[in-house]
């Protein structure tokens, strides 16, 4: 069976100099036959893009072809009435051989440290959250009208981006028989192209086990036990997914202005 495509994009890879180069982007998706542009930010304005704003990108999308809407219920916000919150320590299972609290406020999207006891946003929970799978059914009537969507967010790196971790294995986790995830990137010839969620899990564990060293190969048995999967392999990708999950995952605290969750 042959499946269908949906890709994702983060907009500052267009960006020259103080600007993005939105017309570029949108041609681009044109060259994979995207005809309908989703932005998943959960609040669609840009202060430092303001051409990135929702009234803008609309405009421009209708000018070449491709229309735009905003989708907030796959965005990486999280209100303090959703359940999808626990603590960290919950979240990633610290050890006597992982010991990793606090996390540097260098890691974290609010910009503040993450200790044990702080509850964040638990990806797990938010993929099955009611808001959050309204959206993934509203991609799926998308398919079935025959439409080809791009996910759009902020950061050119998916792997930095909420868009691979919880939207893209959500969708192959409910729609996989007959979706495929392309995350459209900048190669390294420079050349634009796309990645897989498969070689991004690669690319995550490289960078948890070899550029954090999060995991200690000399107890790495120990560490992955209490990890779930059946192979060693689950264990590790649970692990990392897990690591991830703590640097990207939001505080739970009241959002009462305007700051834009790219």
């Amino acid at each position: 069976m042959n499946k269908k495509h949906i890709y994702t994009i983060g907009y500052t890879l267009f960006q020259k100099g103080s600007s993005i180069d939105i017309e570029n982007m949108f041609n681009i998706l044109k060259r994979y036959n995207v005809n309908f542009l989703v932005d998943v930010r959960s609040v669609p304005f840009s202060k430092q893009y303001p051409q990135c704003n929702a009234d803008n990108m609309k405009i421009v999308g209708k000018s070449l072809g491709i229309q735009y809407m905003n989708m907030p219920e796959i965005g990486a916000k999280a209100n303090n009435q959703q359940d999808v919150f626990s603590k960290a320590s919950d979240i990633f299972f610290e050890n006597e051989f992982v010991s990793i609290f606090p996390i540097a406020k260098s890691y974290r999207p609010e910009k503040t440290e993450l200790h044990a006891d702080d509850e964040i946003i638990d990806f797990r929970k938010f993929r099955h959250d009611e808001y959050f799978v309204r959206g993934l059914k509203r991609i799926e009537d998308a398919y079935n009208k025959d439409f080809t969507l791009c996910l759009m967010c902020s950061e050119k790196k998916p792997m930095d981006c909420h868009r691979y971790f919880l939207i893209s294995k959500a969708l192959e986790q409910r729609f996989g028989d007959w979706l495929e995830v392309k995350h459209i990137i900048k190669q390294s010839d420079d050349e634009i192209g796309y990645i897989l969620n498969t070689e991004l899990d690669k690319q995550l564990e490289k960078f948890v086990c070899e550029e954090k060293n999060v995991l200690s190969m000399m107890f790495k048995n120990e560490i992955l036990k209490n990890y779930f999967g059946e192979t060693e392999q689950e264990k590790l990708n649970d692990f990392c997914d897990r690591y991830w999950n703590l640097l990207h995952g939001w505080k739970r605290f009241n959002h009462n202005n305007n700051e834009n969750y790219d």
